[in-house]
């Protein structure tokens, strides 16, 4: 579904039109709103940052989310971003056999808008 991504993740910065969302959220002591929440903004940003890029006609956005360092079933900024790749949500916004998946970072390939005169060339990363 998507193209896997391997070496130093920072090569992706290079691509033309793009931007970049660091999902690093970090906070010191308590939160002030719960876990599960948290994770569900993280979600909702993400959305919202990718119809952003579908409608300034950019090609790729850069979801820096790190390694994760979870147990498997745990939520993590990362498992948002490919449940979200993987979503219907994302459908209208991405070419999935474009998008980039690396162990730090989610390329995603941002599809043209239908009156746009951008080219289908996406990099061959």
């Amino acid at each position: 579904m998507f193209k896997e991504g391997t070496g130093d993740w920072i090569k992706y910065r290079k691509l033309k039109d793009s931007t970049e969302l660091d999902l690093h959220y970090s906070e010191f002591g308590r939160r002030d709103i719960p876990y599960w929440e948290a994770m569900a903004q993280v979600y909702t940003d993400i959305l919202e940052f990718l119809k952003d890029a579908y409608q300034k006609g950019l090609r790729y956005v850069i979801f820096t989310h790190g390694s994760s360092t979870s147990r498997q079933g745990k939520t993590t900024a990362r498992s948002q971003v490919r449940r979200l790749m993987r979503s219907r949500d994302a459908t209208p916004y991405i070419i999935r056999n474009k998008c980039i998946q690396h162990e730090s970072v989610f390329v995603a390939a941002v599809r043209p808008k239908p009156d746009s005169a951008v080219s289908d060339e996406y990099s061959n990363f």
